[in-house]
């Protein structure tokens, strides 16, 4: 016997903003705070290594991974819940 679950709707799709990121060493330090405050008023850092920036690159890549192996799953849970089509008779 086979049990019938109603599939629930699929959330809407991701809408993702803008990111700038800006790549400053000591030759352009200067110029870019000056570019910065002239565009965005205030000025904050956030820094981080290039090796943390691969480790991010790779954690991005791990969850994109894992929610692609959840979406196959849950494409194959609604497969299986479809009802059995009738067998065709030639």
């Amino acid at each position: 016997m086979k049990t019938t679950v109603p599939i629930a709707t699929r959330p809407k799709p991701i809408d993702l903003v803008d990111t700038r990121v800006y790549v400053v060493n000591e030759a352009n330090l200067e110029k870019f705070i000056e570019d910065f405050k002239a565009e965005n008023g205030d000025l904050a850092f956030v820094s981080l290594s290039v090796k943390d920036y691969e480790n991010l690159a790779l954690n991005v890549a791990e969850l994109r991974r894992f929610i692609n192996q959840q979406s196959e799953i849950i494409v194959y849970y609604e497969k299986a819940m479809q009802p059995d089509e009738p067998a065709k008779t030639d």
